[in-house]
């Protein structure tokens, strides 16, 4: 039992290993578009449900956060600042799911087909999540949350563009801005460090010591093929329930349960499940109540269980969904010197130069 403990471990840290300069590269590039794009330029987008304003909240959505839970918070503010229901929801799934270290992890753990299908599986989720809101939209109970969220701070911790020049040029000639910059890249892991560390430990205990016969038990196969493709894209978003992990931390798990056997729509309704998970739940329910917090996590959890049927069948129909081969994560987990090595020494050196700005801001913050 310790010699696999140890093995479990082995296996955590060398999935860390593979993703960590896409992990690195992502902040960096999510801690940049927070300080060049004010947040009152989001939401000044976003007061109507419409297709333009829907399809801009998904691509601003990363300006915010790649943190689902700090999105929440920026969701928040969004809808006590007058965003539509549909366009604010839009914009929580994009802050996450299409962020650029989602994409790269599901490369890396899944191959590039799920990267693929995480990209354009996000209209398929969108959609509907939209035509779900229409159908049952809670007028009263929207307008309540919005004067909830009205009645709280904006954010907690502020825009990191607040205080600094306008346009994105002065801004990046400005060491301020690289303060900030590195202030918010540093940010950005403290959100999600506990949430990384949760889901690459669990992916490797799982991967090490979870027999297979538990999830040939959990993910029944004796169906036929739709009730399968069906039944597993509901579990994905019961899975995402029970293991606590939020979108920073599912890649890894993901990767095993492809390798036992976890249908490709399984797969991608648990990487849209992000606000479905009991933090997410939580977080929400402080801000808006238990009753609109309720409403959100059904709307998202059809959304994923939609999307990973849609996703399915698409993929099956042009022949992209690929086979899943044994021993694959151990395989990823093995430390190597190849380009993974010379790409994580590069994500070190834009690290550390980051967290020597936000050392300089905590030393001199009024500069």
């Amino acid at each position: 039992m310790i010699e696999q403990i140890g093995t479990s471990l082995y296996v955590s840290a060398g999935l860390f290993w593979k993703a960590f300069w896409a992990l690195a590269f992502g902040y960096a590039f999510s801690s940049l578009i927070q300080v060049l794009v004010p947040r009152e330029v989001v939401a000044r987008h976003l007061g109507r449900p419409g297709l333009k304003e829907t399809s801009l909240a998904m691509v601003l959505g990363p300006a915010s956060s790649s943190c689902s839970f700090a999105a929440l918070s920026a969701g928040r503010a969004l809808l006590a600042k007058g965003a539509a229901l549909i366009p604010m929801m839009a914009f929580l799934f994009g802050a996450t799911n299409l962020s650029p270290q989602v994409a790269a992890l599901a490369w890396i753990f899944l191959g590039w087909q799920f990267a693929l299908a995480v990209v354009v599986g996000s209209i398929a989720h969108v959609l509907v999540m939209a035509a779900a809101v229409r159908l049952t939209y809670p007028k009263e109970m929207v307008e309540r949350a919005r004067q909830d969220a009205s009645k709280s701070s904006m954010e907690g911790m502020g825009d990191p563009s607040e205080g600094l020049p306008r346009p994105w040029r002065e801004k990046l000639a400005s060491g301020k801005a690289w303060r900030r910059i590195g202030t918010t890249y540093v940010r950005e892991w403290n959100m999600v460090w506990k949430d990384l560390l949760f889901g690459f430990l669990v992916a490797g205990a799982v991967a090490v010591l979870v027999p297979d016969a538990v999830f040939q038990a959990i993910f029944p196969q004796g169906l036929t093929p739709v009730l399968l493709i069906v039944v597993h894209a509901f579990l994905g978003p019961v899975l995402a329930l029970l293991t606590i992990i939020g979108s920073m931390g599912n890649g890894p798990l993901a990767a095993v349960l492809w390798e036992n056997g976890v249908l490709f729509a399984g797969i991608i309704a648990f990487l849209y499940a992000d606000f479905v998970v009991i933090p997410s739940l939580r977080i929400n329910t402080t801000y808006y109540g238990w009753r609109f917090a309720a409403y959100l996590g059904a709307i998202f959890t059809a959304s994923a269980i939609g999307a990973g049927i849609i996703m399915h069948t698409l993929f099956w129909l042009l022949g992209l969904i690929p086979e899943p081969q044994a021993g694959a994560v151990q395989q990823l987990a093995q430390f190597r010197i190849d380009y993974v090595f010379f790409l994580n020494l590069a994500a070190i050196a834009v690290s550390g130069a980051l967290l020597w700005e936000w050392w300089r801001n905590r030393r001199h913050p009024d500069l």
